[in-house]
């Protein structure tokens, strides 16, 4: 039997896994194998018990298999939460052990992968694109293979062709995971039947966005979405995807994109640039007015309705930031601002509370340890109110059902800022990160994210005001403070005499 076809008495084989990683090639720290182990990191079966049932790429593509009747076959999955440079062994032991399992699965009808986009690591660049190869070494042209993306990916040319189909998440914040999974997979089932080609679009933008304005039901980005559904409306559209990519990674295939594929040429090539001119026509919608932190704080606390979300967003998390940034911990404290609560990854502080232990106070400095990009460490008296092991389980809509550990956290107080310490860094993207420590959300004058715009998952249904302030770290919303060496130029808004023009199948 061929790897793809089938004997007429056995299910089609499907391998799924993946290597998932948003690289911040500004921020100052490497992403080693223990950051891929301590997130998530999941082999064989337990790739099968671990993502069944939740809200992600891998549970959409299993719930679709079991509905076809297909057998999965679990490769590896690995993901680290955003960060810095992949290290070089890092990435080729990853890559090494997902080929070694595929191989060892031989024969497949069809590979479905979940991938970023945006992972770079230290000697690969375009380290989708690398593993999307390596794929295609093993199994050939003849095998489908089928990869969904993030939204913030950095599409290259190199993705699109050794992929049969990419398939991008239509929402930010991201809440349509398992969705795409399971379209991945029913995609994937008509090209095993044999009877299907599709053909591709793939347009490149000279267009870089901040995160802050990409959300996909506001404006700008809401019009693009409304053409991409009216697009994939189109009997002849299979599917049709926007990349607005990740600002924050210096390669040379940095910035926004759009993919579809479909059954006839024309109406592809059609649907493609119909939806990159949606886009490009917006560039000069995606600036975010953003404050000073201490007049972001001043504004929160005289607020007559709250919950007000203060975003930092220059510390996000989920771009790969520190997480222990300053700025807004230290104008907090400054003015004594009760019922505030904010989120500071710290291990050394982390571990000072959980000595001293619960009912006892401390002086202690936070944050500021990581680099030298987000501030220096606060000194602050505090009152150590509890410690846990940071554990809880997504109820939200972001990765619903998955559960994360914030490792060792202690939650202390000071002059009524809470401050939850964390050993891992971790993206505020449900409640229950606040909730299982006791606090309820809608209870608080002030809710600090480390965020740009996927916070709204967790508190985007009880914030009364949201104010964007405006701190030092590697996600800064003003994109012309990176330093960017590897970049594409043209890009707008960079330079502001880009070409009114798009790049078309480069």
């Amino acid at each position: 039997m061929s790897n793809s076809k089938m004997s007429s008495w056995s299910k089609p084989r499907v391998a799924i896994g993946g290597i998932w990683h948003e690289t911040n090639t500004f921020a100052a720290d490497h992403t080693g194998y223990e950051e891929f182990a301590s997130y998530q990191l999941a082999r064989d079966r337990e790739l099968i018990s671990k993502y069944r049932s939740t809200n992600t790429e891998l549970g959409g593509m299993i719930q679709a298999l079991d509905q076809l009747d297909f057998e999965p076959v679990p490769t590896l999955f690995a993901a680290a939460v955003p960060s810095g440079l992949i290290e070089h062994q890092c990435f080729c032991q990853l890559v090494d052990e997902l080929i070694e399992r595929i191989q060892a699965a031989l024969p497949l009808q069809g590979i479905a992968l979940a991938l970023h986009g945006a992972a770079v690591a230290d000697g690969f660049y375009d380290a989708d694109a690398h593993v999307l190869e390596r794929v295609r070494e093993v199994v050939g042209n003849d095998v489908p293979v089928v990869s969904t993306f993030d939204y913030h990916a950095n599409l290259s040319a190199r993705m699109v062709e050794n992929a049969s189909i990419l398939i991008g998440y239509d929402t930010y914040p991201h809440t349509d995971m398992a969705a795409r999974g399971a379209e991945a997979i029913k995609l994937l089932e008509q090209l095993i039947s044999g009877e299907i080609r599709f053909h591709s679009a793939f347009r490149k933008l000279p267009l870089l966005t901040s995160p802050l304005k990409q959300q996909t039901d506001e404006l700008p980005m809401s019009q693009v979405m409304q053409e991409l559904r009216h697009c994939e409306s189109n009997p002849d559209i299979a599917c049709a995807s926007v990349a607005m990519g990740f600002p924050y990674s210096d390669v040379a295939h940095l910035g926004a994109s759009v993919v579809a594929y479909g059954y006839d040429s024309e109406q592809v090539n059609t649907a493609a640039d119909s939806i990159a001119a949606h886009i490009w026509n917006s560039r000069h919608d995606f600036q975010e007015h953003t404050v000073s932190a201490e007049e972001g704080i001043r504004q929160a606390v005289d607020s007559p309705d709250f919950p007000v979300i203060i975003v930092e967003a220059a510390d996000n998390i989920g771009g790969g930031s520190a997480g222990d940034g300053t700025g807004v911990l230290r104008e907090l404290l400054k003015v004594k601002a009760a019922r505030s609560v904010i989120v500071v990854y710290d291990p050394e502080a982390v571990e000072l509370a959980e000595k001293a232990g619960a009912g006892a106070k401390l002086s202690i400095p936070i944050g500021g340890k990581s680099d030298k990009h987000h501030g220096e460490p606060v000194n602050a008296t505090v009152a150590v109110k509890s410690v846990s092991d940071g554990e809880f389980v997504h109820k939200g809509s972001y990765m619903t059902g998955y559960i994360t550990s914030m490792g060792r956290t202690s939650l202390v107080e000071s002059d009524g800022v809470q401050i939850v310490l964390t050993s891992k860094r971790t993206m505020p993207f449900d409640a229950e990160q606040l909730r299982c420590l006791g606090i309820e959300p809608d209870q608080q004058k002030i809710i600090v994210v480390k965020a740009a715009i996927a916070w709204k998952a967790a508190y985007g249904d009880i914030a009364k005001r949201v104010l964007v302030v405006d701190t030092p770290g590697v996600c800064a919303a003003d994109l012309s403070r990176l330093n960017y060496r590897k970049r594409p130029i043209p890009l707008y808004p960079l330079e502001q005499d880009t070409h009114d023009s798009f790049q078309e199948n480069p």
